[in-house]
């Protein structure tokens, strides 16, 4: 807000480039001319407004209805946030309550993990597209507000020269002397009233500073807040592939916990987990990513005895997995598949196969 002290009590006083002969101060009910020195400064501020091109202190018919639409335009995208958020939380909850019952344990805190992690993500992706497209819209709001009222009743002031305002078209009213448009919807300059700066000297400058201000949160407002909204979830999506790719590429050492054995099945003698029984009995299990021919898994009968196999004996055998057939060249824990083997096909390329579903030729030393 452009002021001067009052000459009779000293008070800051609004004034207006339309005016700047003429001060009143709601203090003491002065209305008069200002210092001259004050005067001076606010004829060189105004010469300084009509050295910029109008257009450059004007709103877009795009940036117009983004403005005269907001409220709108933020409860519509809540909604569809809202409603977009629903299937990946049922597929989490679902996923959730598969580790939860799952009788095989080996993997499901990392599959829990990533899946809580994929839903924060998700949910935290559109929070933040709604935060900035929301952050956006309030610095344009304020870059663009005009001056509150000094009392009710009173008009509302332009926010470059503070000239009074008519009425103007809706929530916007474009300056009779200088053409800024200004926003004057209520609830905006209620919020902006408490961040009103008195400025007493260096008018050109303060001017300047608004004019520049306003053009900084307006130039490509429109497509900006549109950019935000598609940006960020590309974004975000980027970013989630990448920390899996770097989360598989970082191979730790195998569980130990985990126990395997090897057991003849209708395509051979095949590699899977143990895994204990309720009743006593014990099962072999295959896993996910085995290949289609064999089973989930294999009961083992009651007091028959199942050998334990070392996944580090796997090393250098040739195996064959649902990806192909191969050399095994190493064994490491995978955040995806658990204990997992790299192997080397005949052509130089590699693969990555659960060591629980690998399929062996010949006999394994144990």
């Amino acid at each position: 807000m452009l002021a001067v002290h009052c000459p009779r009590c000293g008070r800051p006083a609004p004034v207006s480039l339309a005016s700047p002969d003429l001060v009143e101060c709601a203090a003491c009910h002065y209305r008069g001319p200002p210092p001259a020195e004050a005067a001076q400064g606010l004829r060189a501020a105004a010469h300084v407004v009509f050295q910029t091109d109008a257009r450059r202190r004007q709103l877009s018919d795009a940036l117009r209805r983004m403005l005269v639409t907001a409220a709108r335009r933020h409860a519509r995208l809540l909604v569809v946030f809202s409603f977009a958020s629903v299937p990946i939380t049922a597929l989490a909850a679902i996923i959730l309550l598969g580790v939860w019952i799952s009788p095989d344990p080996e993997g499901n805190l990392v599959t829990g993990g990533m899946v809580v992690a994929a839903w924060l993500g998700t949910v935290g992706t559109g929070a933040a597209v709604l935060a900035l497209v929301r952050r956006r819209q309030r610095r344009i709001e304020e870059a663009c507000a005009a001056r509150p009222p000094a009392a009710p009743g009173e008009p509302a002031a332009c926010h470059v020269c503070g000239a009074p305002l008519g009425g103007g078209d809706g929530a916007i009213a474009r300056c009779g002397f200088c053409a800024a448009d200004n926003l004057i919807a209520p609830a905006v300059l209620e919020r902006v009233r408490a961040r009103q700066v008195v400025i007493l000297r260096s008018f050109e400058q303060a001017v300047s500073a608004e004019l520049a201000a306003f053009g900084r949160a307006t130039s490509g407002a429109a497509a900006a807040v549109v950019a935000t909204a598609v940006v960020v979830p590309i974004a975000a999506f980027v970013l989630a592939i990448a920390a899996v790719l770097v989360g598989e590429s970082r191979r730790r050492p195998i569980d130990a916990t985990v126990r395997y054995a090897a057991v003849s099945t209708p395509v051979g003698q095949c590699i899977g987990k143990i895994v204990p029984k309720a009743d006593g009995g014990t099962v072999v299990r295959f896993g996910g990513f085995r290949r289609a021919e064999l089973p989930e898994e294999q009961a083992i009968a009651p007091g028959a005895p199942v050998e334990a196999v070392s996944p580090g004996a796997l090393v250098g055998r040739f195996v064959t997995a649902k990806q192909g057939a191969g050399v095994v060249e190493g064994v490491f824990l995978s955040p995806l598949t658990g204990n997992s083997a790299e192997v080397r096909r005949e052509d130089g390329t590699s693969f990555t196969s659960s060591v629980a579903g690998l399929c062996l030729s010949g006999v394994l030393s144990r």
